[in-house]
């Protein structure tokens, strides 16, 4: 089976890549033909109910026998929950190999899947420093447009105590010493007032020169993770050309091996692809469906079967199905 999972980010960020190994499977054997996506025969010899057994999971892998086990569980139940007839039988040391097994394929994945989580991580913390710098850039404009009220309201007081120190050098009105002292007082306070609107002019500049600053060390820190991501993308297109799973069949042997799964829901959509070719089952054409040729966008995370699947199922087993269970008889064995 093939990879070709995308993870999109937004606004400017470069989006991430995820696993995308683009492959079709390997070559047409006895017993297991390849399709093309361009057709839909069904592959012959479906001989219900298909023993298989848990092999081999290499302990490099970085999965579980528990989470293998599991995945296998969930994997074969996809295809049994559409129908009543007993598809698959778990038999000690029977049927189809199932094998995990770990070299260069899985060890690179694992690889840029950390990476792939690092830079996840990087994105989250770009975001909240974002959210942070809009957050101070908007207090900030808040405090100019106050700052330039206050301007408005000194000026206007500004040109009122012009107006009461022309009225009285011109000698209107009382010219008493109460007078002249208010007139000096409110001289002074609007000179204080004057100079504390000065040292905010002086604040507020200090504040926008920082948040310039800030903007300008995030515009670095996008670029770096925008030059990250195009090479990690870049190294997930460079690593395409080869399986992540393969169903094969020599003489009277029987397995399933899987090189790449960085955890157990791509482990379930590859088993359940790979089952799918244990019941003579051979690619589809609906994206969607798990018998694709490829895994991702469109499947993954895919936990019932398509009806490209289940059409797949009928032609090649001649059982009935539903779209999410059992819809009426079966053939069994």
């Amino acid at each position: 089976m093939t990879g070709r999972w995308w993870l999109p980010l937004v606004v400017v960020l470069v989006a991430i890549g995820g696993w995308r190994e683009l492959v079709e499977e390997g070559a047409e054997q006895p017993g297991n033909p390849v399709t093309t996506l361009a057709e839909h025969p069904v592959a012959p010899g479906c001989r219900l109910p298909v023993s298989f057994h848990l092999d081999r999971v290499d302990a490099e892998f970085g999965l579980s026998e528990r989470e293998v086990r599991a995945a296998l569980r969930d994997a074969r139940g996809m295809w049994e929950e559409t129908t009543d007839a007993e598809l698959f039988r778990e038999e000690e040391g029977k049927g189809v190999a199932v094998r995990l097994v770990f070299d260069e394929r899985q060890a690179a994945a694992l690889r840029r899947d950390q990476a792939r989580t690092g830079l996840e991580e990087l994105y989250a913390e770009i975001e909240r420093r974002r959210e942070r710098l809009d957050h101070a850039r908007s207090a900030l404009e808040a405090d100019i447009r106050r700052h330039d009220e206050n301007r408005q309201e000194l000026a206007e007081r500004q040109a009122a105590h012009q107006r009461d120190v022309a009225s009285w050098n011109a000698g209107e009105g009382r010219r008493t010493e109460a007078r002249r002292a208010r007139l000096e007082r409110e001289a002074e306070a609007i000179e204080r007032q004057r100079r504390e609107l000065n040292r905010r002019a002086e604040r507020l500049g200090e504040r926008r020169d920082e948040l310039e600053d800030r903007r300008a060390e995030l515009d670095a820190a996008i670029a770096d993770y925008n030059a990250r991501a195009d090479g990690h993308n870049e190294r997930s297109r460079e690593a395409s050309g080869f399986n992540v799973g393969l169903y094969e069949r020599s003489g009277e042997g029987r397995s399933i091996t899987v090189y790449q799964a960085t955890d157990r829901e791509q482990l379930t959509l590859v088993l359940a692809h790979e089952l799918g070719h244990a019941l003579g089952i051979g690619h589809v054409a609906d994206p969607a469906a798990v018998m694709y040729a490829s895994l991702g966008a469109e499947n993954a995370g895919r936990e019932r079967l398509a009806e490209a699947d289940r059409r797949a199922l009928e032609q090649a087993c001649d059982v009935t199905t539903g779209p999410t269970g059992p819809t009426g008889p079966a053939r069994g064995q």
